[in-house]
């Protein structure tokens, strides 16, 4: 069986299990665990071997399986013709596999491989070298010995890292500092284009894991007198000028905004920020270029994956002068995997790229036929299609872990349909609703003409409906009637401040509405019966968000209650369906082309955690470096947002990976330490080697569910810690889109 992921290669006893055709991983742990294996054991230690430079190299064989060398001539060119491209934290990188044949002898050779041709080593062994050893006895002796005769390993090329390559091995390797040296001086050899001296144009080693990490660091005074480089995740990621977060092509007005003057300011599609500092919410935009650093999970980042739009990360440093001078010009900003390019444009090129990215029309899909409230326990994966895809979700995710999820249930869509159907507007909403619009900040030509459309779409509607019946004395429209409406208005279209407005209004309507006192009454006593007067959570999970190619992460808004008389769930749950018409979500679904009044809002009801000592979100694909197997995690401390931070707090960044046998199974590589806790990990090693395997059991039931191979899964993970007992608890799954 070979189903690993075709980025990371084939390891036969991995806590990410990727077996073989003869031996299961769980038979070849306990043969390696048997074994001891000590970075700092007299055994591995020993003078760093001298360059093979002094002696001919025969003549290199440059073929469509490998190269066994490159020649100064050679250059980057070559190197990346035989690599694949991987994404990682630094941008693109272009990795080639090698294969070094017998090592440790005078005839060791060096094979760098077609890494698309061939993706595992063992492959390359058997079909170019003639290897006759099984797959189980080749991974055993090349990447779980000591004693070394075949040493498999990566070169990466890093192309945002100012001309360098990074030897790297399998986290799980039992390379020692010595042996590595060997294939660093084996290697530069045969890197002709590369300097052997100096800080740029070099190969550097860069340790898999914290493992690793810890045994080169013991070695350090030797890999220094040898003038091997050294350097770690975090030291590599933190060189970089700037970071290419998502790719992509856009035109519109470059603006530069703070996080404060982005509160207030309306922007579109047809504009490129320039952000000195994160906000909190990012609104739709062509593209955004930030100051400070970014990780991945970042809301900007997180919205510019899903809109499919361009992003880019400045570390903290200088934004160019050259890019500050086109601010308030109509640009054309073009990002790469590894660069990017911004000048003038005209009005004329950029509405023509407009116009040929409109989507297909998409009418979301739903079913009311659910009318009560729907227990965790009654709910499966199937139904999603009643109560959105995070309610069902998170219903399957507590039936696999009942002890650290939530437990609750689910006001299905009927219950937001209806309240559509059943809510009121009258011209005395309109009225009061002018008051609100002022007090939020809105000139009073705007807020007029917000009340001016809402009394003309109130009369509009009640002249279509009672042609066939006797006028109401006031005019009044039903919600969706009055919705309808206002959003078909060409002022609603074509205004981007007034359009503003007026959804602003129809949430004032939602907000100031009654539910019907029968709903009303039953979901209290609902929550009053399984949580007493504890909070509760209500979360929203609309037919909108958590789908194949639009995951609407941050869109929809959650909120607290309780069965006391202030905050009533009854009068909460209107605040979540009104998200549904927030400016930020219109937006982002009218991007898509998504028919707005096809979508439905449902609530998960769970118990709130008062007491989070910290908190999470995981990919379950190693998004840091795609060509090393693991997790992805940004963890920070107490219940400090990790996506949208109000104080501009950095989360903690770490990788978690397979760590060598008999260790404890996995190890993490620190790329970020959190603002918050500088010095020290948030988790312990043993809570760190808990939730991997947490993840690990989330992520092969939602394989299954998702009929998708877990290798080829990647799911956003959220969880928190909490208490005194530092219980970790679960509270989402959803899609994640690589």
């Amino acid at each position: 069986m070979k189903y690993c992921n075709l980025l990371f290669g084939c390891i036969a006893v991995l806590v990410i299990a990727c077996g073989d055709d003869s031996t299961s991983a769980s038979d070849a742990w306990s043969e390696v665990s048997s074994s001891s294996f000590d970075f700092s054991s007299s055994s591995q230690a020993g003078p760093v071997p001298e360059s093979s430079s002094d002696f001919p190299l025969p003549i290199f064989i440059q073929n469509d399986d490998q190269y066994t060398g490159f020649y100064k001539q050679d250059g980057y060119d070559a190197f990346r013709k035989l690599s694949y491209t991987s994404k990682t934290e630094m941008g693109a990188s272009y990795l080639v596999k090698i294969l070094i044949s017998d090592f440790g002898t005078d005839s060791a050779e060096v094979h760098f491989m077609n890494s698309n041709k061939f993706i595992y080593h063992y492959d390359f062994a058997e079909m170019v070298l003639g290897e006759t050893r099984s797959l189980a006895v080749f991974n055993q002796e090349t990447y779980f010995s000591a004693e070394k005769n075949t040493v498999a390993g990566t070169l990466a090329y890093y192309a945002s890292v100012d001309s360098m390559i990074a030897l790297t091995f399998f986290p799980t390797d039992y390379i020692t500092p010595v042996q590595v040296a060997a294939v660093y001086r084996l290697v530069q050899d045969r890197l002709l284009f590369l300097n052997s001296k100096g800080a740029k144009n070099r190969l550097f080693y860069m340790p898999a894991g914290s493992t690793a990490e810890r045994a080169a660091a013991e070695y350090a005074n030797e890999f220094k007198k040898a003038d091997i480089l050294v350097f770690t995740h975090a030291e590599l990621f933190g060189d970089i000028p700037y970071q290419i977060m998502n790719t992509g092509t856009a035109y519109g007005t470059l603006r530069k905004l703070s996080a404060a003057e982005l509160d207030t300011a309306i922007v579109s599609s047809h504009d490129i920020l320039i952000l000195e500092t994160l906000p909190a919410e990012i609104p739709l935009v062509a593209a955004t270029i930030s100051k400070d650093a970014q990780t991945p999970l970042s809301h900007v980042n997180l919205a510019a994956q899903a809109r499919k739009t361009p992003n880019i990360a400045f570390n903290g440093n200088e934004l160019p002068d050259s890019l500050l001078a086109l601010c308030g010009k109509l640009v054309k900003l073009d990002v790469k995997a590894n660069s990017y390019t911004v000048g003038e444009t005209s009005l004329e090129k950029a509405q023509a790229f407009w116009n040929k990215n409109v989507r297909n029309p998409i009418k979301l899909t739903y079913d009311l036929s659910d009318s009560g409230f729907i227990n965790f326990a009654n709910l499966n994966f199937k139904s999603s299609k009643s109560v959105g895809v995070k309610a069902a979700n998170l219903a399957e995710l507590h039936k696999l872990l009942p002890e650290n999820t939530p437990d609750g249930f689910a006001v299905p869509f009927y219950h937001y349909s209806h309240f559509m159907d059943y809510a009121q507007v009258t011209e005395e909403l309109c009225g009061r609703s002018f008051e609100d619009c002022g007090k939020e900040g809105r000139s009073s030509e705007i807020c007029t003409e917000v009340k001016n459309a809402c009394v003309s779409a109130l009369r509009q509607v009640q002249s279509a409906v009672s042609r066939e019946t006797e006028p109401a004395v006031a005019p009044r429209a039903s919600l969706r009637g009055y919705i309808t409406n206002i959003i078909a208005r060409d002022d609603f279209k074509t205004d981007t401040r007034l359009r503003e407005a007026m959804l602003d209004n129809v949430r004032y309507m939602f907000k100031h509405i009654p539910v019907e006192k029968t709903f009303g009454d039953a979901l209290d006593a609902k929550v009053r019966e399984l949580y007493g007067e504890a909070g509760v959570r209500l979360r929203s999970s609309t037919n909108s968000e958590d789908l194949e190619d639009f995951n609407g992460a941050g869109l929809y808004k959650s909120v607290k209650a309780t069965a006391r008389e202030k905050d009533l769930p009854s009068d909460e749950i209107r605040k979540v369906w009104a998200s549904v018409w927030s400016f930020k979500v219109f937006e982002e679904r009218t991007l898509w082309n998504i028919d707005h009044m096809s979508v439905q809002m449902a609530v998960a009801v769970h118990e709130a955690y008062p007491d989070e000592v910290a908190n999470g979100v995981i990919i379950t694909q190693n998004i840091a470096d795609y060509s090393v197997a693991g997790i992805y995690a940004n963890i920070q401390v107490g219940e400090t947002s990790i996506t949208n931070p109000e104080g501009g707090e950095l989360p903690e960044i770490i990788s978690i990976i397979p760590s060598p046998p008999p260790q404890r199974g996995v190890q993490s590589v620190l790329l970020q330490h959190s603002s918050l806790s500088p010095d020290s990990l948030i988790l312990s090693d043993g809570e760190i080697y808990t939730l991997y395997q947490f993840v690990q059991r989330i992520q092969n039931r939602f394989a299954v569910l998702y009929n998708v191979y877990s290798d080829a899964l990647a799911l956003d993970i959220e969880f928190k810690v909490m208490g005194e007992e530092r219980k970790l608890i679960f509270k989402q799954v959803r899609p994640y889109i690589l």
